[in-house]
């Protein structure tokens, strides 16, 4: 069967122990080889050594030095008897002799013997004795005879030397010989332990054979059982079950399956699925979308269609498909759960029906509602109005409080009025922007800070993030922008329950379309639970959530959505939503917002626009005392100079420890201090300032190159009432020195890295404008002198050895280059001192683009240096 095929076992344990052993076993026997032959090469040895016996060799050099002595005896005999006979033998034996020497010395087959130094000596006596006489043996016979006596002599001594030779050569042989016979006997122990070890082995390997197949017996039956389970699981499914290989073709088709699309199985075994279970005109576009399943399946698991079936009669009805495959390799299987979807899709569409009639009434109830929105307002002004005039009269103090509470109530009556009338209005066409001059980032800012109470009650954090920058000024309809911001946030708040919720901003490229405005596009991006696919074409309509349980978890009418749409139509814009079901939603809105430009060729606003769109923290206000904790003099300079040019009194503090007891010691109005700094570090510094001394009750601002968005908890509770993330402008400093922000709102170090320009102009503009072009050189060059040594430290430094003190460097030379406008070094640094922080090896790779950053960084820094002294 197909199934049980998928079962089938191609190794385990005991199948590795077998192959183990076996490995093992061959091993063995090469070993046995190996001593076979060895022994074979000893005896062969031992055979051709009786053959060429050195000591032999060695007895017969005695018994020719003995012949020769006989010789010469028989010839001083024969002189005796006045003979003159056996010269002859002598000169014989003498040659015999002395080819005997030669052998021994010049011969490689007696080294072994001669390697003895007392052998070496004997055989050189015995040399000398044969160089010695050999002209008078190759002279004439009475130059021989006259020297026999001589001979004799010289031959007796010698004698004793060859039989020494002789006998050291008889004992180096036997030493020899008891060497190679225990050799030999080692090699014949170590042979038969080895053969002992395979037969070992043997048994052995019987033993795990006989277990390895009674487990694969049992295993074959389990399998077997397993096999017949699933076949019965498969058989009684109430879904159709379809099994094909890896080309398509059927090798499972169950019951249910049969039923369904009324096939007998016999009759789509063996056949391509595709071909039978779908419509001609659809197969082409299912068997794409049915191959992106499948390689989907592959690395996420099984994956979920709806399609299109094909019945044996002709008919066509729609099936949900979940696909699950392992692998696409050779003998891969592709298995299909399919379901008959029908019921659920009539319900659907009686569900729809329903709900667009429920719609035409709602719509008919939406624009009676506008009719009398439209009616109250005249009422509603007359008592407003009234009430303005009523508080111009002699009234006590019950009285006013009364009329203020009537006050208020009216305002936000009325603000519900218009909202209603601004939605007919934009069905019926007739609405119009009312165009003035805001300040984007600040409505942004001032749209979360209302939302943090909210927010912060849900466990969520709020954050803005502006991708290309500040937008400043803009020219828009400020309220209707509020309006569908606010919608927006709200309704991220309302489904991201203790999650994160971002608002981006990104100053767009002129929109095709769009003639030559200047487009913005703003983004409510949160980790909520997501919309499904098939629900995000209707969010936008009136009465729609994305379905009930969405509805019931979180609650609303669905209806503020679908006024956002409105709004972003009437100010010529686009709205749309981005998600997946579980993993948070990104709502964007893309408005033409141009910037106002200086020369003001764009309608100016009304008074009441002009007054609410102002910008806010100029700096303006009463003179404050100041106290500036900064462990960078740059800038700390930067920071005193931007303060006392506004009127502020400011006291400087060069490390946190400094700062308390300055803070201790003196009541200061405002506290602005660094957040990373050597010993005491901004937040414990605050957490110090708060707990005792003359400045308990100072407002704290935190000014950082980067915080994360669960540090934030942290400031908050150190008592840090508001941050600023560097680089900040002369305006950031003076106005939240002046008015603090309602709350702090932190950017992504890595979306700002992004598209961070190598300078931002803007920081030396400002720079420029306040200080002396001199002293802007200045400090450029004090700049430039540190920025050397650090970047050199840094960059070439390939395992830091202090990464702490590294850390420390790079966010000093970051926090400098805030202060210039660096920005594209300024955030490379704050990567680096994390990565310093986080892994210090991996921060080498980091460290090695500082290089050529800094070139380019230092080249523009010389550049603004030059210029400023022209």
């Amino acid at each position: 069967m197909a199934i049980t095929a998928v079962f089938a076992q191609i190794g385990d344990r005991r199948t590795r122990r077998v192959v183990a052993a076996s490995v093992l076993l061959a091993l063995l026997l090469i070993l046995i080889v190996s001593l076979i032959l060895n022994v074979r090469g000893r005896l062969t040895h031992m055979e051709l050594a009786g053959s060429d016996n050195g000591q032999w060799v060695m007895v017969q050099t005695e018994v020719e030095v003995l012949r020769l002595r006989l010789a010469v005896g028989a010839a001083l005999g024969g002189r005796a008897d006045g003979g003159q006979e056996g010269d002859e033998d002598i000169r014989r034996w003498f040659d015999v002799l002395y080819s005997r020497v030669t052998l021994l010395t010049d011969s490689p087959l007696y080294a072994t013997l001669l390697q003895q130094p007392s052998n070496r000596m004997h055989l050189q006596d015995l040399r000398a004795f044969t160089e010695r006489w050999s002209p008078v043996m190759d002279g004439p016979k009475a130059d021989l005879i006259a020297a026999l006596p001589q001979l004799d002599t010289d031959a007796a001594e010698v004698h004793g030397t060859a039989r020494a030779l002789s006998l050291a050569a008889l004992v180096t042989s036997s030493a020899g010989t008891d060497k190679t016979r225990a050799g030999l006997s080692e090699t014949l122990l170590l042979l038969g332990i080895t053969t002992g070890a395979v037969i070992l082995m043997l048994g052995l390997l019987v033993v795990m054979l006989g277990r390895v197949s009674h487990a694969a017996r049992r295993e074959a039956h389990e399998n077997q059982i397993t096999g017949a389970r699933l076949q019965m699981i498969i058989a009684t499914s109430a879904d159709a079950i379809v099994v094909t290989n890896r080309d398509g073709i059927v090798v499972e088709f169950n019951p249910a399956a049969e039923v369904m699309f009324g096939i007998p199985r016999d009759g789509i075994l063996g056949r391509v699925a595709t071909q039978q279970i779908f419509a001609p005109e659809n197969r082409a576009a299912f068997q794409a979308d049915i191959s992106d399943a499948i390689g989907k399946a592959v690395f996420s698991g099984p994956q979920r269609r709806e399609i299109e079936g094909l019945r044996a009669d002709g008919s066509q009805f729609p099936l949900e498909l979940s696909m699950a495959v392992r692998d696409l390799g050779r003998g891969a299987l592709i298995v299909a759960f399919m379901r008959d979807i029908s019921d659920r899709r009539a319900a659907g569409a009686e569900l729809q029906e329903a709900l667009r009639k429920a719609r035409a009434g709602e719509q008919a109830k939406a624009r009676f509602i506008a009719v009398m929105s439209h009616e109250m307002r005249t009422p509603l002004h007359g008592l407003l109005g009234s009430m303005g005039l009523l508080r111009d009269t002699g009234l006590d103090a019950d009285q006013r409080e009364l009329l203020r509470v009537m006050q208020v109530s009216g305002d936000i009556l009325l603000g519900h009025v218009n909202s209603v009338l601004d939605v007919s209005m934009a069905e019926a066409g007739a609405a119009r922007p009312s165009l003035s001059a805001f300040d984007l980032d600040q409505l942004i800012d001032d749209c979360l800070a209302g939302q943090t109470g909210v927010a912060r009650a849900a466990g969520t954090t709020l954050r803005h993030l502006p991708l290309t920058g500040a937008f400043g000024q803009v020219w828009g309809d400020v309220g209707r922008v509020r309006q569908v911001l606010l919608n927006l946030i709200g309704n991220a708040i309302k489904f991201t329950p203790a999650g994160n919720i971002t608002v981006e901003t990104e100053r767009l490229l002129p929109c095709t379309g769009g003639a030559d405005l200047d487009w913005a596009e703003v983004r409510v991006i949160d980790t909520g639970i997501g919309i499904a696919a098939e629900d995000q074409g209707r969010v936008f309509q009136d009465f729609e959530t994305a379905d009930s349980g969405f509805d019931h978890a979180a609650g609303g009418a669905g209806l503020g959505l679908g006024i956002a749409r409105r709004l972003v139509e009437v100010m010529g814009g686009q709205i749309g939503v981005e998600s997946d079901l579980g993993a948070g939603s990104v709502f964007w809105v893309r408005l033409p917002l141009p910037p106002v430009p200086p020369s003001g060729l764009m309608p100016p606003p009304n008074a009441e626009q002009a007054t609410a769109a102002a910008p806010q923290g100029s700096g303006a206000g009463p003179r404050l005392s100041v106290l500036v904790i900064e462990d960078n003099d740059i800038n700390r300079f930067l920071l005193r100079r931007y303060l006392e040019a506004a009127g502020h009194e400011v006291a400087e503090a060069v490390d946190g420890a400094d700062g308390v007891a300055q803070a201790r010691a003196r009541s200061f109005e405002v506290i602005v201090t660094d957040i990373a700094m050597p010993h005491l570090d901004g937040i414990e510094a605050a957490r110090l300032i708060r707990a005792q001394g003359a400045s308990t009750g100072a407002r704290i601002v935190a000014l950082t190159a980067q915080v994360l968005p669960d540090q934030l908890a942290r400031l908050e509770t150190a008592g840090i009432d508001a941050c600023l993330t560097k680089p900040v402008t002369r305006a950031q400093v003076l106005g939240v020195v002046a008015a603090p922000p309602m709350g702090i709102h932190v950017q992504s170090l890595a979306a700002r890295t992004a598209a961070a320009p190598v300078m931002n102009p803007a920081p030396m503009a400002e720079m420029g404008a306040a200080l002396d072009p001199e002293v802007v050189a200045r400090l450029i060059q004090r700049l430039v002198a540190e920025g050397d040594a650090t970047v050199a430290r840094l960059s070439l430094t390939t395992r830091h050895a202090d990464p702490e003190l590294d850390a420390r460097a790079a966010h000093q030379l970051a926090g400098a280059c805030a202060a210039f406008g660096a920005e594209r070094l300024r955030l490379t640094l704050l990567a680096l001192e994390r990565a310093l922080e986080d892994d210090p090896t991996a921060a080498a790779n980091r460290a090695a683009d500082l290089l050529p950053l800094w070139a380019d960084t230092r080249a523009a820094l010389m550049a603004q240096a030059r210029r400023g002294a022209a």
